[in-house]
């Protein structure tokens, strides 16, 4: 299963998805230091722009990147369209959502409870972990198909650990009464954390699905 390509020359759209992970977990990194940051009671707008503007300068990439794929028809190890796919999916269901995430940061109105702090920054630590370990993913499928099939299942085990961790957080949250929309609000920036996550597990297994699909690429 296992792919390894030489190249000769830097090629531009290897370039410009380098730069686009890079930018990414750039991301990923800031909003987990700002979600850290709301369980400390200190969250700073200023660097929630600094996530939003990651997401922008990831849009501009994603577009340069989608240009240079048509015109240059290069799609190894996969076809045009799978690259395009892949692309577009990291672009609106992880970092789209981080964009969302700051966003929603930046509205929320509550302090974190006391007895679910240690519970977000748990799932914090997971959204981080799995987002760094999809973008090693990414790198590897671009030569090394076995340790990138091996990645997709780390990332389905992890995903996990933060289903159970969104669960324990949200039994506590539902048993608390006359709080209805902290309740709620705070509800919703755990499944918006924990959307990131599932997407990142989404994505490798499509991932692996392309390993499989083209094992003698």
């Amino acid at each position: 299963m296992k792919l390894k390509i030489t190249r000769s020359k830097i090629n531009p759209l290897d370039e410009i998805n380098k730069e686009y992970l890079s930018e990414a977990k750039c991301a990923f990194g800031l909003l987990f230091n700002e979600i850290n940051d709301l369980c400390q009671g200190h969250l700073e707008d200023e660097d929630l722009d600094k996530v939003i503007n990651c997401e922008q300068k990831c849009d501009r990439l994603k577009e340069k990147y989608i240009e240079i794929l048509f015109k240059n028809k290069r799609g190894l190890p996969f076809l045009i369209e799978d690259r395009y796919h892949i692309i577009n999916t990291i672009d609106k269901k992880i970092v789209g959502r981080c964009e969302l995430v700051a966003r929603f940061l930046q509205v929320f109105p509550f302090d974190i409870y006391k007895d679910i702090i240690d519970g977000i920054a748990d799932l914090n630590q997971k959204f981080l972990n799995i987002s760094e370990e999809l973008i090693k993913c990414l790198e590897l499928v671009e030569n090394n198909f076995d340790e990138a099939y091996k990645k997709t299942f780390e990332i389905e085990s992890m995903r996990r650990n933060a289903r159970e961790i969104k669960f324990n957080i949200t039994g506590i949250l539902y048993k608390k009464k006359g709080d209805d929309l902290r309740i709620y609000l705070t509800s919703k920036l755990v499944q918006h954390i924990y959307e990131i996550i599932n997407n990142a597990e989404e994505i490798s297994d499509y991932l692996r699905g392309l390993i499989i699909k083209y094992p003698s690429k």
